[in-house]
Parts: C-alpha cells; structure tokens; sequence
C-alpha cells in the first residue's frame, strides 16, 4: 500500500514534543523523496538536506536524523560516500 505525501506530513505534525528542527529535516527529506518520483527507498544527501531544511550544524542533522528513526518515522542506512549518498527508507507506520 502507497502512504500519501500528505500523510507524512500529518504524521509528523502529530508527533509530541517534537523540535522544529526535526520537522524542517523531514520536511527536506520529503521533498527529496518527492523530487525522486515517490521510490522508497531513495537516496539523500547531508548537504541537500541541510540546504533545504535551513541546518547549519551537522551535529544538528545528526541529531535530527538519529530522533526520527527513534520516532520510527524512517530507516536510514548511511552510505560514508559524498557522492552517492545515504538510504532513506520512509516507514508507513510506527510498527513497521
């Protein structure tokens, strides 16, 4: 089953106590996501992230990236290669 853009943005936005960092970095990944024609899983780049989300620090990014795959809104699986860049698997649910 397809999950909708606008249903992780929903999602997102109905997370506790989440950090407005947190959402600007998932709200870049969705954009990314959407640029690449909805495949799950796609591929990311700190760079392109931090471009569009607005992060100027990396140990933010990290951060960022590190609370929402605790949250389980994502998988990702770095790839240490600036070129190619790293696996983003958006999760459908919190069980998933």
């Amino acid at each position: 089953m397809s999950i909708t853009m606008e249903s992780y943005v929903n999602r997102i936005f109905q997370e506790r106590e989440i950090q407005p960092s947190r959402i600007s970095v998932f709200m870049a990944i969705l954009q990314i996501w959407k640029e690449q024609e909805h495949q799950n899983p796609f591929r990311i780049t700190r760079k392109k992230v931090m471009k569009k989300s607005g992060i100027k620090s990396i140990v933010t990014y990290h951060k960022c990236i590190t609370e929402l795959q605790d949250r389980g809104m994502m998988e990702y699986q770095p790839s240490y290669h600036p070129k190619l860049g790293s696996k983003v698997f958006l999760k459908n649910s919190v069980s998933e």
